[in-house]
């Protein structure tokens, strides 16, 4: 009996689901394996900073500002990286670090009435003090922002007449730096702990990934596999858990390259009709056309795709436009 069936049974569904089945002619047997995967707990994310795996540098950071925190003043965070680089994961390790209620936010939907909210029931807490997060924090909108400057710098609410908020952490998450500093300069240099997620490697992966399998699974994983996971989900941990939970179901690295349309190094069918175009042209081409031959957006190109071409040197920037460099040419050769 799976997860799911699990709950059709305690809720009296099942034999109602059973009885369909037959109905149509497909019996429980042709849609469950013989020998079903069990895992020991169905959510993994870290629980201490210590089990934050790779970021040596910005968990070192964020240790010292815990520690401000913990002995000095309030300090706010401001986390940058890609996406599915671990963001959220570290902004929960902060909270449970110190004790706090965390409240998640999206950015393009934060309000001022969500602000007061938050602020109304930090105050009202006698016991603990929360955690407001925010992620994609450069979508929040303009007088939001700013409406947000006196609130984090002095605890105040700007129509307060100076009354003392009562004090909270705030931690910002973005995967666009640039953008936030450029929107919003001022909500940044009040957050004193300007943590940074680098690139991951593929070793930081594999042992994510072991981990990953030993907290959730615990099965017998050979090197290869964890070597080409490693190597094929674009050093983020968010893709390489995703392509582990497929090989789990399936037993099969090479089917679930295939279905997520990898070629090799992590580059899909994306990738490569992209970097193709730009050695058909010739020349440098702008990000709009690029985008509409991937069949993709703007941002999606701007923000997921390209990073990685940039960071593997297949492609580059120009003034005029992106560019096929001399490893992007030798790739497409080894292709053929």
């Amino acid at each position: 009996m799976n997860f799911f069936d699990s709950l059709w049974e305690a809720s009296g569904i099942s034999a109602c689901i059973d009885s369909v089945r037959e109905t149509i002619g497909l019996s429980t047997s042709k849609v469950h394996k013989e020998e079903e995967i069990k895992p020991v707990k169905y959510m993994y994310r870290p629980q201490k900073l210590t089990e934050y795996i790779g970021q040596e540098r910005a968990k070192d950071l964020v240790q010292l500002n815990l520690d401000k925190i913990k002995y000095l003043k309030p300090v706010h965070f401001i986390i940058s990286g890609c996406k599915g680089c671990g963001k959220t994961t570290l902004a929960n390790l902060i909270a449970k670090e110190l004790d706090l209620e965390m409240f998640y936010q999206i950015g393009g939907v934060f309000t001022r009435e969500n602000l007061i909210k938050f602020l109304a029931k930090n105050q009202d807490d006698k016991k603990r003090i929360y955690m407001l997060f925010i992620d994609e924090v450069h979508n929040l909108g303009k007088d939001l922002a700013e409406y947000l400057y006196p609130v984090l710098e002095d605890f105040i609410l700007p129509e307060g007449k100076g009354l003392k908020l009562k004090p909270f952490i705030f931690v910002g998450a973005t995967t666009e730096k640039n953008t936030l500093l450029q929107k919003f300069a001022p909500l940044v240099d009040r957050c004193g702990a300007d943590i940074v997620l680098e690139q991951y490697k593929a070793e930081d992966i594999k042992q994510i990934l072991k981990q990953y399998n030993d907290k959730l699974y615990r099965l017998n994983i050979t090197e290869e596999v964890y070597d080409l996971l490693a190597n094929n989900t674009r050093f983020t941990p968010r893709i390489a858990l995703a392509f582990f939970d497929d090989f789990i179901v399936c037993d099969n690295i090479k089917r679930v390259l295939d279905a997520h349309r990898v070629i090799k190094n992590g580059l899909t069918t994306t990738d490569i009709a992209i970097l193709a175009h730009l050695k058909d042209v010739g020349k440098p081409v702008g990000i709009e056309a690029l985008a509409t031959v991937a069949g993709i957006s703007r941002q999606d190109f701007q923000y997921v795709v390209e990073p990685y071409l940039l960071y593997n040197t297949y492609l580059s920037r120009t003034a005029r436009g992106r560019v096929l460099t001399s490893k992007g040419e030798l790739l497409l050769q080894e292709l053929k």
